[in-house]
């Protein structure tokens, strides 16, 4: 895993053993050795105390980039298409969520090419009818996705995988159901936007080859990627509990 190399990498060149890292980074020794063997259980509030440490971007420690200067901003990417229909009432600047959400998930996922996306928001009857035509699933869910590549995590389409008629990569289908986001915002105690980004993320993220069936590592690198993603946004559970009164 990259982030293990890098990680001891930074350590022999500030001279440092492994007690005075964890030390250098205010975390147990102990934890600190297990970021060395097995990174993929990193929390993000780790992967921010080392790189303020030794003065790097997330991103390199990550391996999304091999810049090592902190991002001063967002570099111009590609423009995506997300295309949206709506079988039920779609809260206002839903669309605009959608696109900038998607846009900062492909952008963090290195995304070259410009894509299209669809997306439809429905309620529970109707991903529950998805779910049961498409994958025999008999039961409504939050989230569905459908890639259009059969990718693994850090690959991506390439040059000759656009749609000749619209120059675009079409990278899958997303289907949300609002009715499970609202009930799941308010049983997480956050608002249903920041459920729907998260929903969103994690669809973006299974249409470049994501998984968490295993329940295991690949599960936990899927979660540190959404928590980066969020982060990036700006829309996490500590923004909105920041901005209460």
């Amino acid at each position: 895993m990259i982030f293990n190399e890098r990680l001891k990498m930074l350590r022999l060149e500030h001279a440092f053993t492994q007690e005075a890292a964890a030390n250098a980074i205010q975390i147990p020794p102990r934890s600190y050795q297990r970021l060395e063997l097995d990174g993929s259980k990193t929390h993000y509030d780790t992967l921010l105390k080392i790189a303020d440490c030794y003065g790097v971007s997330v991103d390199w420690l990550m391996g999304r980039t091999d810049v090592r200067a902190v991002n001063a901003g967002p570099a111009q990417g590609p423009e995506h298409r997300v295309i949206l229909e709506a079988e039920t009432e779609v809260p206002e600047g839903t669309q605009a969520l959608l696109q900038e959400v998607i846009t900062a998930a492909l952008a963090a996922e290195g995304v070259a090419l410009p894509c299209e996306i669809n997306v439809l928001l429905t309620d529970d009857e109707g991903i529950h009818q998805v779910n049961l035509d498409m994958r025999g699933v008999d039961r409504p869910t939050d989230v569905l996705s459908f890639p259009m590549f059969d990718l693994a995590p850090g690959e991506h389409p390439g040059p000759g995988d656009e749609d000749p008629e619209t120059g675009l990569v079409p990278l899958g289908d997303m289907c949300i159901s609002l009715e499970r986001a609202a009930a799941q915002a308010a049983e997480f105690g956050h608002s249903v936007k920041r459920e729907l980004a998260y929903l969103t993320v994690h669809s973006a993220l299974h249409l470049l080859g994501y998984d968490h069936m295993d329940e295991g590592p690949m599960k936990r690198q899927m979660r540190l990627h959404e928590e980066f993603i969020l982060d990036k946004l700006g829309i996490t559970r500590e923004t909105e509990q920041e901005g209460q009164p």
